[in-house]
């Protein structure tokens, strides 16, 4: 009789600490799954375009600042876009992004630039550079 007490408690304790562990394994699951769609959202396909449309003017801004260095479009880093006239169908923004610059293919990072551009459906000019 109390061998079948301690058999079933026994087989009842393997069973708690197994829906425990398989808990705990799936609540980590989803915690590493939203932290993969967070970085592949600041990559998305708008952020992406909005490098490439901003990209002429950067690339003259920092050619005539650093003739020799270059960047890369896949490092810099749009840090803010900011809507300047409120309402509904208002197209004036700043768009401020970081690029990493660098001279030669080996070569460390030289520094970042920090460049700030004002955005209407006319054209696209720099307002501000930080060095």
């Amino acid at each position: 009789m109390k061998k079948k007490q301690i058999t079933s408690i026994l087989i009842s304790l393997v069973l708690v600490l197994t829906f425990i562990t398989s808990g705990v394994m799936l609540s980590n699951t989803g915690k590493a799954e939203a932290e993969k769609v967070s970085s592949e959202e600041e990559h998305s396909d708008f952020y992406d375009v909005l490098l490439v449309l901003l990209d002429p003017e950067a690339r003259k801004v920092i050619n005539k600042e650093y003739p020799n260095r270059s960047y890369a479009l896949w490092n810099a880093e749009i840090l803010e876009v900011k809507r300047l006239t409120g309402g509904y169908s208002q197209y004036d923004f700043t768009v401020k992004v970081k690029y990493d610059t660098y001279t030669g293919p080996f070569n460390p990072p030289e520094g970042p630039i920090t460049i700030t551009f004002h955005v209407t459906t006319d054209e696209v000019s720099v307002a501000k550079i930080q060095k």
